[in-house]
């Protein structure tokens, strides 16, 4: 199988990279370091719902739609992208996907273990520290008939700039977002002080993923990729693709697999009240709400802790905030209700 590292980085081409091998195709694992920073939407996040558009047209930060699966991610320089194309069925990759997730994921694994990170598999498809922290995403799809198997090296991680790039009801839930991404995600840099250089990562990556596809051999980027790439790149920031109506809105912000935020500002009678949920394996692991109207004051949501994030549970949690405005019943709606 060949292996490509192509030398243009620019824009959103490297993650057009792959997307074009499938077209074209071809197979291949493609190693690649953004030259600066993008947003990537899942194929069924909504644009409109999940991303501050505003904020990324002001600071010249693309925002695209892949075809594969996974949530709102920022990319951009310190991650070591490995994307991967086989054609389907290939002999050496298993076919249901959990089970190419297990394999595949070693090759990351072996990378992350190879510069000081002790880390493992968090199934389906996270990659994390010995502590749970997420240090690696990734996603999988099929494009014209082969299986795309995508993640990235996370080098270093900016979790100042992704707080900022996601668009949330209230501008008053923004710490509590930077907090959820500060605990809940890591990096090389973040674990050991040192950062690898790109060379030397893109070189692990090509010995661990080769005896896991079968052997790989450096070929130099045809025209004809770097082409269809960036014909795909248009295609992929084209509003009808960043926009398009397939997607389904989404009532919670994923931080990693298996956490995520749940933020609702809600206009009462008596003014504003902004909730903000950390929901780890469906359990309320983190609660707050902060009540407008007045002078500023937070509501005592402990009780919600180690609770499991349903109607029964709330029902039976949830201090009585009718002099909020709300009645119980209204703000466990709005919790549980998709983002509209």
């Amino acid at each position: 199988m060949q292996l490509l590292e192509p030398s243009d980085n620019s824009g959103i081409l490297p993650i057009a990279y792959f997307h074009a091998l499938a077209r074209l195709g071809a197979e291949g694992l493609v190693l690649v370091e953004p030259a600066r920073p993008f947003v990537s939407l899942g194929t069924f996040d909504d644009a409109a719902t999940s991303v501050d558009r505003d904020y990324c047209q002001d600071h010249d930060i693309p925002v695209m739609r892949r075809e594969t699966g996974g949530g709102m991610v920022l990319l951009g320089p310190g991650q070591v992208f490995y994307t991967l194309v086989l054609k389907r069925p290939h002999p050496t990759v298993p076919g249901p996907v959990d089970a190419a997730y297990r394999h595949l994921s070693q090759a990351p694994i072996a990378v992350y273990r190879r510069f000081g990170v002790a880390a493992r598999l968090r199934p389906i498809n996270d990659i994390v520290t010995a502590d749970g922290r997420k240090i690696g995403g990734q996603g999988a799809g099929d494009i014209d008939g082969h299986f795309c198997f995508v993640g990235s090296i996370l080098v270093d991680f900016d979790t100042e700039l992704m707080h900022r790039v996601v668009r949330l009801p209230d501008e008053g839930l923004r710490p509590a977002l930077k907090a959820a991404l500060d605990d809940g995600m890591t990096s090389i840099a973040a674990q050991t002080g040192a950062r690898p250089p790109t060379p030397l990562v893109k070189a692990a990556l090509a010995e661990a993923f080769a005896p896991l596809v079968g052997g790989l051999a450096p070929r130099p980027v045809p025209a004809c990729l770097v082409a269809k790439a960036r014909e795909v790149a248009r295609d992929l920031m084209s509003p009808e693709i960043v926009d398009s109506d397939e997607t389904r809105p989404r009532g919670l912000f994923k931080v990693r697999e298996g956490l995520y935020l749940c933020q609702r500002a809600i206009a009462t009678s008596a003014g504003r009240i902004v909730v903000s949920l950390a929901i780890g394996d469906d359990r309320i692991e983190a609660a707050q709400l902060r009540a407008f109207g007045g002078p500023v004051r937070e509501v005592d949501l402990s009780p919600l802790v180690g609770r499991r994030f349903d109607h029964e549970a709330l029902s039976a949690t949830l201090p009585d905030l009718s002099a909020l405005g709300i009645a119980r019943a209204d703000l466990i709606a709005a919790l549980l209700a998709p983002m509209a």
